[in-house]
């Protein structure tokens, strides 16, 4: 791969005097560090967390690639904690609640996640319950035998684990807890209302007693199908968080692509990039209206789930880059909303085998401690520790679907600045890098990507150098790549600035398009606004053929837009997608904006499902932030 890479360079460098070089697309980045929900620093305590605590020989080896346990998973069900709960004497219905008293009981069951937070990272963990396995002696007759009808003696269990934990680590809990992982699929054992009453007693109970934060629903696929059946699942959704917004703390879901191989050819469907974010805006918006503020979200497991076409199970090149790529493309769209995500944990796990499950596809390492290629999911994010900070880009407005997703970064205790992108193509893209205004001026760089090679296998290249001057700013990602390019940048040459951005919701959800026009209402404070930038999400039926073609804001027309790129999903009745519009900040009023959205055919069905005035301030730079 080394060699091919320096010969697709070279060529590159060749067709400049040949034919002259041109882009495909084109990413700004601005002289201005970026801020999202107050800060603009890089934290890699929120995003490079995998799932599953990690066994104590395999410590050591997360710990060299600076990932750490952010999951711990199914505590309630493992080892029958909650089956063989015996029944409180005193109180018929409840647990026992001397049970986890017992010094014994508790280093058997909570050992090892005390050896995982006590091995030298800040502690994050999400402690999750599967909710699923009861004792016998509870009346679950209600639930078919999985759930118990009495919700109250159901928290109560969580409440004595918690305390549990407590005692035995001397106060070290699990700073979050999801009460029930993914309750969606289990409609035929209880409905989000139940699930919803669960997690209001769960909060109760928790917040008389601990310093923890619950965290709610734990969606699966309800995030990714919100829209289907004229937003039926979303409707659920929304009454969980009616029931449970004054109670929990954290909203949290699952996001996941998967691959479909046929033959020699692959693609991916799912949520990223368009439905990750419309589900996102959609659950910010409603609590935006309910409460006036943004709800802090969790993503407790993202990347790749299911294969089709072939064994998900067995070795598989194709399988192992798909699995990289997704935890890659998902982290490239969660830091693009870190105004909402609070933290998010890659499904990857420290060594996934198990009596009858031989499979390393989600593994880091193999028992034994040798690494398995997924360890390039970290190796790629490895320098981004302490001192990164992110520098705002835009996207070419173009009226297209982009192909490539930008972030940037700059250090200045490292004198560089950092561009990453990440392809969404099967085809190599060629993209022109425009530092405005010449803020800096970088003559070489070094390239490092994670691609795909022959036979399917992934391959990851680091600090490959490159001659960006020659190339006239141009860089080149191979297909279906994520790949950064760092430029050496003295400090003095660094922003002087910040943006600060701040999310403005429609009064709307679900907004019904009537004929081929929607409308809504944004209301602003007064403010001095630098930028803006406004995002529309959309959902109608498959055998529609439709697109946002222009907006007005306040009656003036607005034309300069690009569409996220949309994955689709398998077998999907509707489409949701996602337009990002420049918006002039001279047309803003204090109060009341009309917004229009326009279609470019007529509509028998369909809703905007939101709109998001994303906008910014200018700051005085402080990186402590």
């Amino acid at each position: 791969m080394l060699t091919k890479m320096k010969w697709t360079l070279v060529c590159f460098t060749l067709s400049l005097s040949i034919d002259g070089l041109y882009s495909e697309t084109t990413v700004t980045i601005h002289p201005q560090w970026l801020a999202q929900g107050g800060s603009a620093r890089y934290d890699s305590n929120r995003w490079n967390k995998h799932n599953g605590l990690d066994r104590t020989s395999l410590i050591p080896n997360c710990r060299s690639i600076r990932t750490d346990s952010g999951r711990w998973n199914n505590r309630d069900y493992n080892d029958r904690l909650f089956q063989d709960w015996p029944e409180d004497p005193n109180r018929s219905g409840y647990p026992d609640p001397n049970y986890l008293k017992n010094a014994t009981k508790q280093k058997e069951l909570f050992s090892l996640y005390l050896a995982n937070i006590n091995s030298g990272y800040e502690n994050d963990v999400i402690m999750m319950s599967r909710a699923l396995n009861w004792p016998n002696w509870m009346n679950q007759s209600g639930h078919e035998g999985q759930f118990p009808n009495n919700v109250d003696a159901a928290a109560e269990f969580l409440m004595l684990m918690v305390q549990g934990v407590y005692d035995f680590t001397e106060g070290q809990i699990p700073p979050y807890i999801e009460p029930i992982n993914e309750p969606d699929p289990k409609f035929n054992i209880l409905n989000l209302t139940t699930a919803a009453m669960f997690h209001k007693s769960v909060a109760e109970k928790l917040h008389a007693r601990f310093n923890i934060k619950v965290a709610g629903p734990t969606l699966d696929g309800f995030a990714r199908n919100s829209d289907r059946n004229n937003f039926t699942d979303w409707k659920k959704v929304a009454n969980f968080m009616d029931i449970t917004m004054d109670f929990l703390d954290v909203f949290s879901f699952h996001s996941y692509n998967s691959l479909t191989v046929s033959g020699k050819s692959h693609k991916f469907a799912g949520m990223n990039e368009a439905r990750l974010v419309a589900f996102v805006d959609l659950v910010e918006s409603y609590a935006s209206q309910k409460t006036g503020k943004i709800i802090p979200l969790v993503i407790s497991e993202y990347g790749r789930d299911i294969v089709l076409g072939i064994d998900k199970f067995a070795p598989s090149g194709i399988v192992d880059f798909s699995t990289i790529y997704q935890a890659n493309a998902h982290r490239f769209t969660q830091l693009g909303l870190r105004e909402y995500i609070d933290r998010a944990v890659v499904f990857l796990l420290a060594n996934e085998k198990y009596p009858g499950h031989d499979s390393l596809n989600w593994s880091l390492f193999t028992r034994q401690g040798n690494a398995t290629r997924m360890v390039d999911v970290f190796k790629f994010w490895y320098k981004f520790a302490s001192g990164y900070y992110f520098i705002r880009t835009t996207s070419q407005y173009d009226e297209q679907e982009r192909a490539v997703s930008p972030l940037a970064m700059s250090s200045p205790s490292n004198n560089e600045t950092i561009v990453l992108l990440h392809s969404y193509s099967q085809k190599s893209k060629s993209v022109k890098l425009d530092f405005e205004d010449d803020w800096i001026k970088p003559t070489t760089g070094a390239a490092t990507c994670i691609t795909i090679k022959d036979e399917w296998y992934p391959v990851i290249t680091f600090n490959e150098p490159f001659d960006i001057q020659k190339a006239q700013g141009m860089v080149e990602l191979p297909p279906e790549a994520t790949c950064h390019f760092t430029f050496k940048t003295p400090s003095h040459q660094l922003p002087s600035v910040t943006l600060n951005e701040t999310t403005y919701y429609g009064a709307d959800t679900l907004i019904p398009i009537k004929g081929n026009v929607a409308l809504t209402v944004i209301s602003l404070p007064t403010g001095q606004y630098h930028s803006a930038r406004l995002r529309v999400s959309a959902s109608w039926p498959i055998n529609e053929t439709n697109s946002v073609s222009y907006l007005t804001f306040n009656l003036h027309r607005l034309d300069s837009f690009y569409k996220l790129y949309d994955a689709n999903m398998i077998e999907s009745t509707t489409f949701w997608e996602v337009w990002e519009f420049a918006v002039t900040t001279s047309l803003f009023v204090t109060g009341a904006n009309q917004v229009q959205i326009h279609f470019s055919n007529n509509m028998t069905a369909g809703h905007v499902s939101s709109v998001a005035l994303v906008t910014a301030k200018l700051v005085p730079s402080d990186l402590k932030s």
